[in-house]
């Protein structure tokens, strides 16, 4: 029996036509072939293409190889493009480096003047420190120089001042300090003023000084000996003396470092009038230490310019 497959009715195998719809039962079996090649099309298709991709015939361990290989390459790279930024970078400090001003070329100058200063030779050490060009003392590069020329010159000028002031004193105590009496002079030193005929060594010492000792005469002979194996020759008198003086405290017998100052009341006045020109006022008293000390009462670099002692 055949089955229609419009109507779902049977017919007899014999029938050509459905009996009910007429419905052709040559295209139902022709369909079926077609079907059939269709798939057999499609089955064989599906069993020449794979979606899964085929085994390849390179082992493992070469792409292990091949992969650390790569990352060896770009590790070299990067430390390459790394070092040459390196490079560029520092090329311009040591660029700036070989181009940069010696700020140490003054040093010597610098120091040679500070020791001219601190020995009282306050004009040697200006003329000194006009040796620094001031176009360069003008550069932010020289500002520590600068400073250094600047604090020294203001110290040399304070000197140069005291030095006026020293000699205006001196003048001043010639004319303010006169012999009590004409019998209270005297160019010998004999009675009470016996004991001022002595000799007087230089009480501390510094590197600038030319002065060793100083010996009076009991005739008022003046003898100066100096470091450098000269000496001064003068004449001395000698008158009482009152008022405060600057001087040092001379407890100690060989100070290595300036001692305190102070003011003592002196006892006579010394007057040296130099062979080669010039005078020369020196405060005599007794010190603490019962030593006998002259002084000229002027102050120099925060201490005394000249105090001796017997």
């Amino acid at each position: 029996m055949k089955v229609c497959p419009r109507c779902g009715e049977e017919n007899s195998d014999q029938s050509l036509f459905c009996e009910h719809c007429g419905y052709e039962f040559a295209k139902a079996e022709a369909s079926p072939k077609r079907s059939q090649g269709a798939n057999l099309q499609e089955t064989t298709q599906s069993s020449t293409y794979s979606p899964s991709p085929k085994k390849s015939g390179v082992p493992k361990w070469a792409f292990i190889i091949a992969g650390v290989a790569l990352l060896a390459v770009f590790v070299g790279v990067g430390f390459a493009v790394a070092g040459r930024s390196n490079n560029e970078a520092e090329s311009p400090t040591t660029t700036t480096t070989s181009n940069s001003i010696d700020t140490s070329k003054y040093d010597e100058i610098i120091a040679e003047a500070k020791e001219l200063t601190i020995n009282g030779d306050y004009k040697k050490s200006n003329l000194k420190l006009s040796r620094i060009p001031a176009s360069d003392l003008g550069k932010s590069e020289f500002s520590a120089i600068a400073d250094e020329v600047d604090n020294l010159t203001d110290k040399n000028e304070e000197g140069l001042k005291q030095e006026d002031d020293k000699e205006a004193t001196q003048k001043a105590q010639e004319k303010d300090r006169p012999a009590v009496t004409t019998s209270g002079s005297s160019s010998g030193f004999s009675g009470d003023y016996a004991k001022w005929a002595n000799t007087y060594y230089f009480y501390y010492s510094q590197s600038s000084q030319r002065q060793t000792a100083l010996t009076i005469g009991a005739n008022g002979s003046v003898t100066q000996k100096n470091v450098n194996g000269t000496q001064y020759f003068g004449k001395a008198t000698i008158t009482s003396a009152s008022g405060d003086v600057l001087s040092y405290e001379t407890n100690e017998q060989y100070p290595s470092e300036m001692p305190d100052t102070k003011l003592i009341n002196p006892n006579v006045q010394i007057t040296v009038t130099w062979d080669g020109g010039g005078t020369q006022i020196y405060y005599g008293y007794v010190s603490y230490s019962s030593r006998l000390a002259l002084t000229d009462g002027v102050s120099k670099n925060d201490g005394v310019n000249e105090v001796w002692i017997s």
